[in-house]
């Protein structure tokens, strides 16, 4: 449109009266007497088309590189500036909208139109954009700034913490306090950073906004009052409640109250800040409404909140009422917009002077009941009790020796043969971890699988038993010999779905030297109760690559068998169970109906956790012939 604007300002200044299709043949082929005049003009012309040229490449490369979630994005940087322009941008992207999405050139001018500075950069901190707000900051142009790592930048403005990135890698929100020049004057900008989340849960990029808050941070008031009070929900924060229990040693009693929202990281990019923030304000409010005059209510926490009861009367009669209002808070609903959200919230409780001779004490003791609670995955309010605090200190201390049985490879394979019953040959091997402690001796896979989980461990402990696991089997195939029998893995639900994981678990196949078609992926019962969608889409992933499904643990969890008319699976593996109960009648019969399926979808069955002759004896009736379990052969180390 714009070169077709300049042909017709030609045309009307040299009075040519010809239309723009001839005009451009007679500039290209000569056919046009070309005077002094109308050389310039023509060098004119196309020295402009060279500028429309260079100018939409340079904005091609910009915003090429723009590959964030918009819609978790604006629904940010809405929150953050709280602009009419924004909120047309949110409410013109829906969730639905592809995370591949780009800003366009007018979505990024009304962004621009803000004060606050705003840049986005990649998981390795590589910049991605930067508004002109941001460029002034960095004392930068755009061309020395996109592409460059923001912690070269920093340092340029001698920053050197780099812890503010490692939190948001890992908890997806930090922030921290930048001091830079800014027209010959020293300013403060607190920067505050969010995590934009891939489909898998991993980190996308990071956009950051910033604010000058020289006046604020030399205010003594304001300094007072924001480190003891929650910007956003107004009440009391960790800080805060700290200091008025350090002031409360002439208390009498005390009841405190730890409540966690749970899958909060879920919550927040699922929704966005703008509804969790009301959220969170609608939480406050209800347990303000819980109080009394002698309670303090606090935001511990992003997701954690802190309810204490002073100077009541402690006996059992009193305990049960404060208890039945947090059990009626805890399955309370909350109605934002036309959205109504139900939240897992869990809680757990201490007492003092009963649980602990300090006040200050009892809150950290109510946080400990809490863990105890989703540790032993229940929803009932727990109290504090003694060996609870063991229990959290052998987790802190199994963190550490997981992290060290890693860097030393200490975290054994072993491999447990499923074996065709009339046959007696192997059909597959299943990989196990083993890990034996000096210290701590033999440590169960479930508990050391979920410390990874909850210290950040899992995505480094999952890669490192997937290549151990292929190493051992392709030593074993190599050395002992595996007669044609395959190998099965385990994958977590979250295992899974992580598009990374796939790409590290292929290369290590090609690496090793296996083939996908030697190797089961096994599905969890986990797996299928969320996203499943996605689920499948990943199972279909490692299908189209060679790689053969195993349905683990079936017949437990999985919802409906019509599970099985969506999935492309290889294996089904009959939960151990229906082995456990096989004399009971209709144990047996879900067992001939699977084994119907299996037949008539050409698929295999394998039984799992026959420890017994009887047991054995009793499938094969069933026609279950392929079993696997302690009375078939136990784990054990193939290659020593």
């Amino acid at each position: 449109m714009q070169i077709q604007l300049l042909l017709s300002v030609i045309n009307n200044i040299f009075k040519l009266n010809m239309s723009i299709d001839d005009l451009v043949a007679k500039i290209f082929y000569s056919y046009l007497h070309l005077d002094s005049l109308k050389l310039v003009a023509f060098f004119i012309f196309v020295l402009a088309i060279l500028f429309l040229i260079m100018s939409h490449h340079q904005k091609s490369l910009e915003y090429n590189t723009m590959t964030a979630q918009v819609s978790k994005t604006i629904t940010y940087i809405e929150m953050k500036l709280d602009n009419t322009n924004l909120q047309k941008i949110s409410q013109r992207y829906s969730f639905k909208e592809s995370k591949h999405t780009k800003l366009n050139s007018n979505q990024k001018s009304m962004i621009e139109e803000n004060t606050e500075l705003i840049f986005m950069m990649d998981k390795q901190g590589n910049i991605m954009y930067a508004n002109e707000n941001a460029l002034t900051f960095f004392n930068s142009t755009k061309i020395d700034v996109l592409g460059e790592s923001i912690f070269k930048i920093y340092d340029q403005l001698e920053v050197n913490d780099t812890d503010w990135f490692k939190q948001v890698l890992r908890e997806y929100t930090s922030y921290n306090i930048v001091k830079c020049q800014c027209l010959e004057e020293e300013k403060l900008v607190l920067i505050n950073y969010h995590a934009n989340l891939d489909t898998s849960g991993n980190v996308e990029s990071i956009i950051a906004t910033g604010n000058d808050v020289t006046t604020f941070a030399k205010s003594k008031v304001v300094k007072d009052f924001y480190q003891k009070q929650d910007f956003l929900t107004g009440i009391m924060n960790q800080y805060g409640l700290t200091q008025k229990l350090k002031e409360m040693n002439n208390s009498e009693s005390a009841v405190a109250f730890f409540i966690e929202i749970m899958h909060y990281t879920q919550i927040v990019n699922y929704y966005g800040r703008v509804v969790v923030d009301k959220l969170l304000n609608e939480v406050v409010n209800e347990l303000k409404g819980l109080a009394n005059e002698n309670s303090l209510v606090a935001r511990y926490n992003e997701c954690e909140f802190v309810l204490v009861f002073l100077n009541g009367q402690v006996n059992k009669a009193v305990i049960d009422s404060y208890k039945a209002k947090i059990e009626a808070f805890l399955q309370s609903s909350y109605q934002i917009g036309e959205l109504d959200l139900q939240l897992d919230k869990r809680a757990g409780y201490a007492i003092y002077p009963e649980d602990s001779e300090s006040i200050e004490e009892i809150v950290a003791l109510s946080s400990i009941a809490l863990k105890d609670s989703i540790t032993k995955n229940t929803t009932d309010m727990q109290r504090y009790k003694k060996g609870m605090l063991e229990s959290i200190k052998y987790n802190l201390e199994l963190a550490n020796k997981l992290k060290i049985a890693l860097d030393d490879e200490i975290i054994q394979v072993f491999f447990q043969k499923a074996i065709n019953c009339i046959t007696k040959q192997t059909y597959v091997f299943e990989q196990l971890s083993r890990w034996h402690d000096e210290d701590l001796g033999y440590i169960s896979p479930l508990d050391f699988f979920k410390i990874a989980k909850e210290t950040n461990q899992l995505d480094r402990l999952d890669r490192y038993m997937v290549k151990k696991s292929l190493e051992s089997f392709k030593l074993l195939k190599d050395t002992v010999g595996t007669n044609d029998a395959k190998l099965t893995i385990n994958l977590a639900p979250n295992t899974l779905m992580n598009i990374k994981f796939f790409e590290y678990f292929d290369d290590v196949v090609k690496k090793v030297g296996l083939e996908p078609s030697e190797i089961y992926i096994e599905i969890s019962e986990g797996t299928f109760i969320n996203k499943l969608d996605l689920c499948i889409s990943r199972i279909n992933l490692y299908k189209s690559h060679g790689y053969l499904i195993a349905l683990d643990d079936f017949g437990i969890e999985y919802s409906s068998l019509g599970i099985l008319e969506k999935v492309n699976f290889d294996i089904i593996k009959l939960d151990a169970h229906f082995v456990r109960n096989i004399s009971n009648v209709s144990n047996q019969e879900v067992i001939k109906m699977i084994r119907k399926i299996t037949d008539m979808t050409d698929r295999e069955m394998i039984a799992e956790g026959v420890e017994t002759k009887e047991q054995s004896e009793k499938l094969r009736d069933l026609g279950c012939l392929i079993q696997q379990g302690y009375y078939l052969h136990k784990p054990e180390d193939l290659l020593h």
